[in-house]
């Protein structure tokens, strides 16, 4: 019996100091957040780029900051920025850096609570009333003013009188031919040489969706063989480029049918991974889907809300130079209504969770416990240097990701 003791003894010993390991867990270490403090024009930060020389550029909903390792610069519509709310940045080819509201720059100033109170009112009563008596979540909202270019010259602002589609841009990419393609709220905009030029996009007929909800583009993506995908507030778009050939889809990779009762949803997001698969990201308010599907040319996969994938609407996709993708999302609950003697409003309230990455085989989410400075985060950057870079509504946080590494059983711990 004292043998047999002794010998467990010894097991239990063996097994915690790590001579025998299977494997540790993935961690996320935040090295530093950059605030206001620092020098940022705001903390509200949507979206991260670092230039080709290193430089890290940040759009927040009041202006953009220009980070050279040591200070800070800061640009607004008084510099000739088009809006202060910048939600998406990118540098093309020759070195320009473009500045667009993106689709989180409209996600981030909606309004969460909208007054009501006049919904029961005749449209000709509404139309009498002075504008100061209009509840101003009713009034025309203030148009957006354009995509802005930034290069040796200094900031240029294109609008539709330039030819784009829609002053409204939501994604940026650049094909191998060097032409830039842009998303907008009506259609796909091709900048090349000093012009632009559009690509008409008009889907068909559904019983919700209205043949214009095709052109509300809100993401760009080009496959292998050079064919584009584009996402819209309608279903997903697959363009030929070589027949100049429009295919039409629903949320599920169905193919859309004139007059059919297709799902549908806002697609927010599109990004390729390492091996081939198309991935998709949705703004839902659902209660089982995460807002993350996978298309691998077969089927599409849906994955369900987990305590790795804890959001139901996804707003951002980020392919790390890892192979890794992050997405950036939020738990949205369904409209609440609120009546009072006085008022009626509505509210679609929602919560931050984080962040979550995909490593090709499993998710793992990361929120403050975790040291991010707040559960909203907007959108993840992977820069030069191996560093990540997490855009959130309180700074800027910047940290390393060390995914899970199965270990040899049969090595020891060298400190052992």
């Amino acid at each position: 019996m004292r043998r047999y003791l002794c010998v467990m003894v010894f097991l239990m010993c063996f097994f915690s100091n790590g001579v025998l390991r299977g494997s540790s867990a993935a961690s996320l270490h935040i090295e530093k957040t950059f605030t206001t403090t620092d020098g940022l024009v705001s903390d509200n930060v949507l979206s991260i780029l670092e230039d080709r020389d290193g430089v890290m550029w940040f759009g927040t909903t009041e202006g953009v900051s220009r980070y050279d390792g040591k200070d800070f610069q800061t640009f607004t519509t008084q510099d000739g920025l088009a809006e202060n709310v910048v939600g998406i940045i990118f540098q093309d080819s020759h070195g320009r850096i473009w500045f667009g509201t993106g689709l989180l720059g409209n996600v981030s100033t909606r309004q969460r609570v909208v007054d009501m109170s006049l919904v029961v009112m005749p449209l000709r009563e509404l139309a009498e009333l002075p504008l100061d008596e209009i509840p101003e979540s009713l009034r025309d909202p203030i148009p957006p003013k354009g995509v802005s270019c930034y290069d040796a010259d200094g900031l240029r602002t294109f609008t539709t009188v330039d030819g784009l589609a829609d002053n409204t841009v939501t994604d940026f990419f650049q094909d191998r031919s060097g032409r830039l393609w842009l998303a907008t709220a009506s259609g796909v905009s091709r900048y090349e040489g000093g012009t632009f030029d559009t690509l008409q996009i008009q889907g068909p007929t559904g019983m919700w969706v209205l043949p214009e909800y095709w052109q509300d583009v809100t993401a760009i993506a080009q496959d292998t063989a050079g064919n584009f995908w584009f996402a819209s507030t309608a279903g997903i778009i697959y363009y030929n480029v070589k027949r100049s050939a429009l295919r039409y889809f629903d949320d599920m990779l169905m193919t859309f049918q004139e007059n059919s009762e297709g799902g549908t949803g806002l697609l927010t997001d599109l990004a390729f991974d390492a091996v081939g698969n198309l991935w998709m990201s949705l703004g839902t308010m659902g209660t089982e889907s995460s807002g993350i599907r996978r298309y691998d040319g077969k089927a599409v996969v849906d994955f369900p809300q987990s305590q790795a994938l804890p959001m139901n609407s996804v707003y951002n996709i980020t392919k790390d130079r890892n192979g890794n993708l992050w997405f950036a999302g939020v738990k949205q609950q369904p409209p609440t209504m609120k009546e009072t003697p006085d008022s009626l409003t509505m509210a679609s309230p929602e919560t931050g969770v984080g962040v979550s990455v995909y490593n090709g085989q499993t998710f793992e989410n990361f929120d403050t416990d975790d040291g991010l400075p707040s559960d909203r985060v907007w959108a993840v950057f992977h820069d030069s240097t191996g560093n990540l870079w997490f855009a959130t509504d309180a700074g800027v946080a910047v940290g390393v990701y060390l995914p899970a590494k199965k270990l040899d059983p049969t090595r020891r711990n060298r400190n052992d």
